[in-house]
């Protein structure tokens, strides 16, 4: 006897996270292209963010849910392919941010070489499914050391507990007001430097009663600047590319056609990412990622950003966050990207739901 799907059982159900920061899928997602090209019957998309299962909120970091699409910061995706979670990297786009290093402007302290010795302040978010924040702030300052002839056992490193926010089933707690405790630490005395980041990191740089020693973005080798923020893998998982690679076609080609309309919006693009950096001032969305910021969308798996992501895994793996340590080639499908292009090419603009209806 023969078994019939109802129209519920063969929907399949996408999920979307993205870090609150500047992605292509975020500006996809403010302007409703995402969820415009999903609307149709057969599909239905989620914000991870609005799950009420705790679990599935954190697969954001770990990647246990099936069919979620994640563009963001590289340490959770990183740290949860080296325990084993089978996922793969569709795509890679490369959006420098700011990375500073700062003192208080009454220091002694006016260079890098200055904090031997001395105590910088690293966040400890104990309850964190993996504490990214803490990744950060290690390579930022591994890599300052590393510019000016220090290693990181020339200063003292010193834990600063940090909260966790998001611990409980049930509707997500809105986001408390942001406390900054390694700035609390500073203030205090507790610590002689902090690492700061993105548009946050570049208002606090040029608040008065501070000083910056270092400014990693201003490197003008790129690879000196990978961190958390750059680059930015797109990952599914292996098992729901496999079963529905048409998808995860279509899920890049949002993502590429993006790219090209944000090249000649340079403007509705900083309006739409001010929001997205915990409301910075279009001012300070440009003093973080540059005047292009703009150009910086496209996904690409280019030897750049390959070569990026791996420098990326590896100090993660030598800083004990990678279990278990893999080829990043392995971790990298290049088809998808391929096949999304090639529907950009045959349907470069836009089409909503409702005018495919039409059609």
């Amino acid at each position: 006897m023969s078994q019939h799907l109802s129209v519920s059982d063969q929907v399949v159900h996408l999920w979307y996270t993205r870090c609150g920061a500047a992605t292509a899928s975020a500006l996809a997602i403010r302007q409703q292209w995402l969820q415009q090209e999903f609307a149709g019957h057969g599909t239905r998309l989620h914000s991870l963010r609005d799950a009420e299962s705790l679990e599935v909120r954190n697969s954001h970091y770990h990647h246990k849910q099936s069919g979620m699409f994640r563009e963001g910061g590289n340490i959770p995706p990183i740290w949860a392919k080296g325990l084993g979670h089978d996922t793969v990297v569709v795509g890679i786009t490369w959006l420098d941010e700011y990375q500073g290093i700062i003192v208080r402007d009454d220091s002694a302290i006016h260079s890098i070489s200055d904090l031997k010795g001395k105590r910088v302040g690293i966040p400890d978010h104990a309850d964190a499914v993996i504490d990214f924040q803490r990744g950060a702030a290690q390579h930022g300052f591994a890599t300052a050391f590393a510019l000016h002839g220090l290693s990181p056992a020339d200063a003292q490193w010193v834990d600063i507990a940090a909260p966790s926010y998001d611990l409980s089933d049930g509707p997500r707690r809105e986001r408390p007001e942001y406390r900054h405790v390694e700035l609390e630490a500073l203030n205090d005395g507790h610590v002689d430097a902090i690492f700061v980041r993105f548009a946050r990191g570049v208002r606090l740089a040029n608040t008065p009663g501070y000083r910056q020693l270092l400014n990693i973005n201003e490197h003008h080798d790129p690879f000196v600047r990978v961190n958390n923020g750059t680059p930015r893998p797109i990952t599914i998982d292996r098992a729901f590319l496999q079963k529905h690679p048409d998808i995860v076609d279509r899920y890049l080609a949002v993502l590429l056609r993006t790219a090209e309309w944000a090249k000649t919006h340079p403007q509705d693009v900083l309006h739409l990412l001010a929001p997205e950096a915990q409301s910075a001032s279009e001012s300070e969305v440009v003093a973080s990622h540059g005047a292009n910021v703009h150009l910086s969308f496209t996904p690409s798996l280019s030897n750049q950003y390959v070569k990026g992501l791996e420098i990326q895994k590896n100090f993660l793996r030598d800083w004990g966050y990678v279990k278990q340590d893999f080829d990043i080639q392995d971790w990298i499908d290049p088809a998808p990207l391929q096949r999304a292009a090639k529907l950009v090419r045959q349907q470069p603009e836009f089409t909503t739901f409702e005018a495919a209806k039409a059609a």
